[in-house]
């Protein structure tokens, strides 16, 4: 069997090495991460019917679907939590699966796959392929070759799928587009979104329409990304009302400097209430809090000692689950000690405030007659528990679900109807951070948009030490008055997408020679009218790994 690639996987290599500033053969490992040729040729089919019937769409998602189609350039489908994306991305899948084209729908993570996988199954009838970290090299060595033949007709991978060598690629959705996970930062550093819409610029036929079309889909897209539809480089659409009879949750704010709370209590009265009254009409809840472990630090109470990571600068955090401190920066692990190691008093060892084991721990304590779950890296490793996991919030068999972001994205439980956040202030740490404030807000109004996604109204409850933080005002009004004032703000100070930056970090085992270092290459810079930040210090002194 004879396999190609076609001109335009060899433009995308070239332009890819050239823009990300690495090698051809970086590039190009991307494209045929294993060697085809080697072994049995065995090739992956796809059997598609395409007899398949879709539910039909409301007007706004016809309306969407129809600028979609005639649409030449990238288009991004901003659609509040709950309105029908998906539906309307189904609908455009089945148009390009008649003209026996290639689909690559992208995720930002595997966990993400599951639902997606099963809501495509139930109206296609047939088994998407799934590309992600979890294929073997085998079935890697299958799917390149079903994909060059053309036999794979529809493939849902994260963001390394982007540069596959796809023959008849017609359609690229990308789902959650604003999710930091499309870039990889290590390795070869590249944005799967960005090349995703140069993939198919580099198609361009007369007319100026490309043979691949791109559609970015997220209830809150990225800051640049809004940018560009301002620009009219992007096709914007708006779907302001969810779907059928849904509505949006109401939001409300809980100033936690007024509580009192009991010792080791992390839940206020008024979030305690409303589980209560959500569990007494069976209904479910959801608790998130962005913060994996037990509790973010451990010191001594006798000397001030802090638990710290031995490769690098940042707490250690307790793991009651795994018991064990673990950074996660690094990934560096420690055992839990019973006494201080600089001081060696016993009993003097302390926990200082919450991550989801603790929550856990107080939600089994408040509601023990009621099923209890927790989903976080540590407790839903392999996709099939998740998978397990997903399933039982689908069919209530879990009442109160406890979760970090990985919950945040895309996922629909019919019966989830409230929605707690332990701590609305955890986004606000990095504040040294460009786009943290952006991510802050896309992460509170995605993870309230699990609420209430059907008949039965949502509720969403913040708890804040600082209610009067602009970010929830936005949220409550639910509109697009965020990106107008982030885009306000960001322009006022020439930072991006106004403007360009490039870092330059060095690292070394010498803080001192690599400031002088530092230093240096800021006094032999060109003049120009490029305006030189720093040197200054990592957030964190020692990020990377001392022993290089």
């Amino acid at each position: 069997m004879e396999f190609r690639l076609n001109q335009e996987i060899v433009k995308l290599i070239k332009w890819a090495a050239n823009y990300y500033i690495t090698s051809l053969g970086s590039i190009a490992k991307l494209v045929l991460p294993v060697d085809i040729f080697e072994g049995p040729v065995k090739v992956k089919h796809q059997n598609i019917q395409l007899d398949f019937s879709l539910p039909p769409l409301l007007p706004d998602q016809q309306n969407a679907l129809s600028v979609i189609n005639s649409s030449n350039k990238p288009t991004i489908v901003k659609g509040v939590t709950g309105s029908g994306k998906t539906e309307v991305y189904f609908h455009l899948i089945a148009d390009y699966l008649r003209q026996d084209k290639q689909i690559l729908i992208m995720l930002p993570e595997i966990a993400l796959s599951q639902q997606i996988i099963s809501r495509f199954i139930a109206r296609f009838n047939f088994q998407p392929i799934i590309w992600n970290s979890t294929v073997t090299k085998a079935q890697k060595k299958m799917i390149l070759r079903g994909i060059l033949s053309n036999e794979i007709k529809l493939l849902i991978g994260t963001r390394s799928s982007l540069f596959l060598p796809y023959p008849c690629l017609g359609l690229i959705i990308i789902d959650e587009e604003h999710d930091s996970s499309y870039k990889q930062d290590d390795g070869v550093l590249y944005n799967a979104r960005d090349s995703a819409i140069l993939r198919s610029s580099l198609t361009k036929t007369e007319g100026n329409y490309p043979n691949i079309k791109v559609v970015l889909c997220s209830a809150t897209p990225a800051i640049e990304t809004i940018y560009n539809a301002n620009k009219g480089k992007y096709q914007l659409i708006e779907l302001s009302n969810r779907y059928l009879a849904a509505t949006l949750p109401e939001i409300q704010v809980i100033d936690m400097k007024k509580q009192k709370l009991a010792k080791n209590s992390y839940l206020s009265k008024e979030l305690i209430i409303a589980i209560h009254k959500n569990l007494a009409n069976n209904e479910q809840v959801l608790l998130f809090l962005n913060r994996r472990g037990y509790a973010p630090l451990m010191l001594c109470k006798d000397c001030g000692y802090r638990f710290t990571c031995n490769f690098c600068s940042a707490w250690l955090v307790v793991h009651k689950f795994t018991k064990k401190l673990e950074c996660h920066h690094c990934g560096y692990q420690s055992k839990i000690y019973i006494s201080c190691p600089d001081c060696l008093a016993e009993d003097s060892l302390t926990i200082c405030g919450p991550g989801i084991e603790r929550i856990e721990e107080e939600a089994r304590y408040l509601f023990p007659d009621h099923e209890i779950a927790i989903i976080s890296k540590e407790h839903s490793q392999k996709p099939e528990k998740i998978q397990e996991l997903l399933h039982k919030m689908e069919d209530s068999k879990i009442d109160i679900l406890i979760g970090t972001q990985m919950i945040t994205k895309g996922y629909h439980f019919p019966n989830l109807t409230l929605v707690g956040i332990i701590d609305a202030d955890l986004g606000n740490i990095n504040a040294g951070d460009l786009s943290s404030t952006e991510r802050n807000y896309q992460l509170l109004y995605q993870v309230g948009g699990r609420a209430g996604r059907e008949e039965k109204k949502g509720l969403v409850l913040l708890q804040t030490y600082y209610p009067d933080n602009m970010i929830f005002n936005y949220i409550k009004e639910g509109d697009s008055k965020f990106f107008q004032y982030e885009l306000e703000t960001r322009e006022a100070h020439n930072m991006p997408p106004f403007s360009k930056m490039a870092s330059i970090i060095l690292s070394g085992q010498d803080e001192y020679k690599i400031l002088e270092i530092a230093k240096k290459l800021v006094a032999i810079a060109p003049k120009s009218s490029a305006r030189i930040l720093g040197p200054s210090r990592a957030q964190r002194n020692n990020l990377i790994y001392k022993n290089f």
